[in-house]
């Protein structure tokens, strides 16, 4: 026969039935992917035996309780039907169960950013998100917030999400690459004579793998989105050269030209080598001279201290390493024009300490 058992109590309200039951358990129940419930009805000392079905299919369990590890995300149905020893069987009581699934954190891609820029992470997967360490971060409990890093090196940052009430089982990492600050040399500043053609060559200083190039202005120059340019000027100029790498960092460096009528040797009158990094060098200028044939320097016993071929080298006050005395010493220099023309001065210098 079949009638309703007033002394079935469920632990967990269960919905569909006309008799109040006792919740230990408020139904519908939510619960996150993963999780165990016990689910109970009745005193265990009551010598009954209990139908529980999930959406209709019977579990195993014929007890007053049944444990169920919920592992698919979703709205299930719970039931429970008790069966007397008297071969009564009671209204069946039902409850909604919602499985909420888990959520999977995905901290965004790491990224290479430029030296004194900030990147704004990518964060997703949850409803709630924490980042770790806060340091640098506008805001550690948002999905996309701003980092704003002090300088060269690497940078990790550990994103926890949870939705629902329910924790991603794994945390997620980002890597953010800061780059050393990308520099640039255009060159010395420099004189040449009208219209002699001057080679530039931008210098990438830092390494940065520049693949960009450009030179403003343009006037005089051979091709203004190269490397190196040729120069023909008439007048003084100077350019400003722009060189940025694949990901975009920039750097940017000047170069002067001063321009003469004609080939010129400048030769100064004294110096200093005393190290400290100002006219420690003694050595002309040459504007528009093609070739060095000899600079020379003497004592004033025709002594040879010093000689040399090269537009980029000088004296530096030293015989053989010693360092010589504050006097006067003989110079001489030759050197050839584009032209052709020969440039050949001599004078003195004095040495300063």
């Amino acid at each position: 026969m079949r009638k309703a058992l007033p002394h079935i109590i469920l632990a967990l309200m269960l919905i569909g039935s006309g008799i109040p039951a006792v919740a230990q358990i408020a139904m519908p129940d939510t619960v996150c992917v993963g999780t165990t419930r016990l689910y109970q009805v009745n005193d265990p000392t009551t010598p009954s035996t209990y139908t529980w079905k999930i959406d209709g299919i019977t579990q195993a369990a014929t007890k007053n309780e049944i444990p169920v590890t919920w592992n698919t995300a979703g709205t299930f149905l719970l039931s429970v039907q008790e069966h007397s020893t008297a071969g009564c069987d009671g209204d069946i009581r039902s409850g909604l169960v919602i499985v909420n699934p888990l959520p999977v954190a995905n901290a965004g891609p790491d990224s290479v950013i430029c030296f004194g820029s900030s990147i704004q992470l990518n964060g997703s997967g949850g409803g709630q998100y924490q980042w770790s360490p806060p340091t640098f971060l506008s805001n550690a409990a948002i999905a996309k917030p701003i980092a704003t890093v002090p300088g060269a090196g690497i940078y990790k940052y550990v994103l926890s999400v949870s939705s629902n009430s329910c924790q991603a089982l794994a945390r997620d990492t980002v890597i953010i690459t800061m780059l050393p600050p990308a520099r640039v040399f255009a060159g010395n500043d420099t004189s040449i004579a009208i219209n002699q053609p001057l080679q530039l060559n931008a210098v990438d200083v830092s390494n940065s793998l520049f693949s960009r190039y450009t030179w403003s202005p343009s006037f005089g120059l051979s091709n203004a989105v190269i490397q190196n340019p040729l120069a023909t000027l008439s007048s003084n100029i100077t350019y400003t050269v722009t060189a940025q790498t694949a990901n975009g960092c920039v750097a940017t460096d000047d170069i002067t030209i001063k321009v003469y009528n004609r080939p010129e040797i400048y030769v100064p009158t004294a110096f200093t080598p005393n190290k400290d990094g100002l006219n420690d060098l003694f050595k002309p200028t040459y504007i528009g001279i093609v070739q060095v044939q000899y600079f020379s320097v003497f004592n004033r016993y025709g002594q040879l201290l010093f000689n040399t071929t090269s537009q980029s080298a000088g004296w530096d006050g030293t015989l053989n390493g010693e360092r010589q005395s504050p006097m006067a010493y003989v110079w001489m220099v030759k050197g050839v024009g584009p032209d052709g023309r020969v440039i050949q001065k001599k004078g003195t210098v004095v040495l300063i300490r």
